[in-house]
């Protein structure tokens, strides 16, 4: 979820904010629509297909057919996990041909992806404030600043990620599935 990617420079080599450094691991899983926020559950252990299940159900399918009803297409990516036959079965039993089908090496043409980078700025300088003002972060802290950075997020700036992805696919066809200005 963190990482220190923000340079800061000054005249005598000496950083100009204290640089943040985490010892948590945090993982974040979320789902997205037009609508808003589906869902999101974060956890610090490692996703295997048992947790990844589990998510699913307590996180996306109820809260999806809650905005949705039943017309909503479900887009996630080929990670082993996501793929696994209990995974893969759940899904047909609950979404039965609702799947987006995603080749193999292909570029992560997912919205989400920019949602992440939005929501990672956000928490970033809001852990660096803290910091500045020589708080302590605890992992509470940690978890608890990213749920409120995610609740905040207005639901226009979901639907732009959403509806800049016809441009960002036509990027991509173009740059015959290379490096794109996205």
């Amino acid at each position: 979820m963190f990482s220190n990617t923000i340079r800061a420079w000054s005249h005598n080599a000496q950083p100009i904010a204290p640089m943040v450094k985490h010892p948590f691991k945090v993982h974040v899983w979320a789902a997205i629509s037009a609508k808003g926020k589906v869902g999101i559950h974060l956890f610090t252990e490692n996703l295997d297909r048992h947790l990844y299940r589990k998510i699913l159900n307590d996180q996306l399918y109820d809260n999806a057919n809650a905005l949705h009803g039943r017309n909503w297409i479900f887009q996630q990516d080929n990670d082993p996990k996501h793929t696994s036959r209990d995974v893969q079965r759940d899904l047909e039993e609950r979404l039965p041909r609702r799947v987006l089908p995603w080749p193999s090496y292909s570029p992560d043409l997912n919205p989400i992806e920019n949602v992440w980078a939005i929501l990672k700025t956000k928490v970033e300088k809001k852990i660096k404030n803290l910091v500045a003002k020589n708080k302590k972060i605890s992992q509470e802290i940690f978890l608890t600043t990213i749920m409120q950075e995610w609740n905040d997020l207005d639901n226009s700036v979901l639907l732009r990620c959403i509806e800049s992805m016809p441009n960002r696919i036509q990027a991509c066809i173009d740059a015959e599935g290379g490096h794109t200005k996205y």
